[in-house]
This record gives C-alpha cells, sequence and structure tokens, in this order.
C-alpha cells in the first residue's frame, strides 16, 4: 500500500505527478506539523492556514525538493515567522499613525521585515562551522533526534547537545541585535513623523 511507502518513495511520486503519494505525505505528517505551529502561535484557525500554505508550497515545489522532511520543517519554521510578523506588526508604528490618516498596513514592508529576518537566520548558520551548522540543521530542519545526530557523524551526545545550545543562543542574539535595530528606526521614524520633520533615505 502506498501508506507503506517511505518518505523518499513517496516524494519520488509525487515529483510524477502523483496526487495520492503527496496526500499520503501529507497524511503522514499533517498532525506533527499543526501541533508543532499550534504551540507557537496559540491559534488554531491560523494554524490549519498556515499548515495548508506549507503543503500548497511543497506541491507546487515538490520538483526542487530533496528531503521532504527537512523541506517542510523549515517551511514551517518561516510560516511562524511571517505570522508572528503579520500579528505584532510594528506596535510603535501602529499606535502612532493610529490618529493619522495613513494606512496603519504595510504588506510590502512586512514582506521585507521577514527576508531580513531569514537573511539573518541563514547568515548566521553560514558562520558556524562546519560541525555547528551540521548539528543545527539536522536537529531543527531534519527533526532529527541528538542520539541520530551523534551516531551520524560519531560525536558524543553532549558534544551534540552543547553545539546546538551554542547555535541556538548565536541565532537568538542575532534576531535580538536586529530587532533592537528595527525597533529603534521605527520609534526614530515616528517621532520624525509626529513632529514633521523630513527624513531621506
Amino acid at each position: 500500500m502506498i501508506e507503506n511507502l517511505t518518505d523518499a518513495e513517496l516524494l519520488s511520486l509525487s515529483q510524477t505527478g502523483d496526487e495520492k503519494a503527496f496526500e499520503a505525505i501529507m497524511y503522514r505528517y499533517n498532525v506533527q506539523l499543526y501541533k508543532y505551529i499550534y504551540v507557537r502561535i496559540r491559534s488554531e484557525h491560523d494554524a490549519k492556514d498556515l499548515l495548508q500554505e506549507v503543503f500548497i508550497s511543497c506541491w507546487k515545489n515538490r520538483h526542487t525538493i530533496n528531503n521532504i522532511t527537512a523541506y517542510l520543517k523549515r517551511s514551517v519554521h518561516y510560516a511562524i515567522i511571517d505570522w508572528q510578523i503579520e500579528n505584532k506588526k510594528i506596535l510603535a508604528r501602529q499606535t502612532t499613525l493610529l490618529e493619522k490618516d495613513e494606512p496603519t498596513t504595510y504588506p510590502v514592508e512586512d514582506q521585507l521585515i521577514s527576508m531580513e529576518i531569514r537573511e539573518e537566520v541563514e547568515t548566521e548558520i553560514s558562520r558556524m562551522n562546519e560541525t555547528m551548522r551540521k548539528i543545527f540543521v539536522s536537529s531543527r530542519w531534519e527533526s532529527k533526534s541528538i542520539p541520530e545526530i551523534a551516531l551520524e557523524y560519531g560525536l558524543s551526545e553532549q558534544t551534540v547537545k552543547n553545539n546546538l545550545s551554542l547555535a541556538l543562543k548565536r541565532i537568538r542574539l542575532r534576531l535580538a541585535a536586529f530587532f533592537f535595530m528595527l525597533v529603534y528606526m521605527l520609534v526614530t521614524l515616528s517621532l520624525q513623523f509626529l513632529n514633521g520633520t523630513t527624513f531621506h533615505f
């Protein structure tokens, strides 16, 4: 039965246009990914919408996918980031411009911020040494356990834990610095706007 095929076999069939094979992939990962999304955004409706968007993207890009688990994990991660930006959109800008005859949503700017966050994460990952980068990707993008990673790369589990902890810390620090700079810029621009100051880029 098709449900008994491996991920690689299902992906291969999906790439030929086999919708049944792709449905089997969705059935296999649906609950796991939904729980992953819901825990992070706490919205049942939005979690379902995000998951649907991820699967649609997966189907559209199936010909370029090599590892279905890694692709889904990465897509869900970025979908959550996009959702968080959309739903926590620059509170300073919204509150300061609320009384003005200006729109309070800027889809283009939001998309650019989302892209910036992705670039920040990818940049920090690329700056890691090879061992740390492999461990991070295996853990976060490919959903492998610490014992699996240790076995695959011939490392102790403690070494894997240490590298993963450092990798996460580096990414958090980079994003914290990025958001600090972003908030500073937005507050500055908002104050300039309220004071009628002209500014140039």
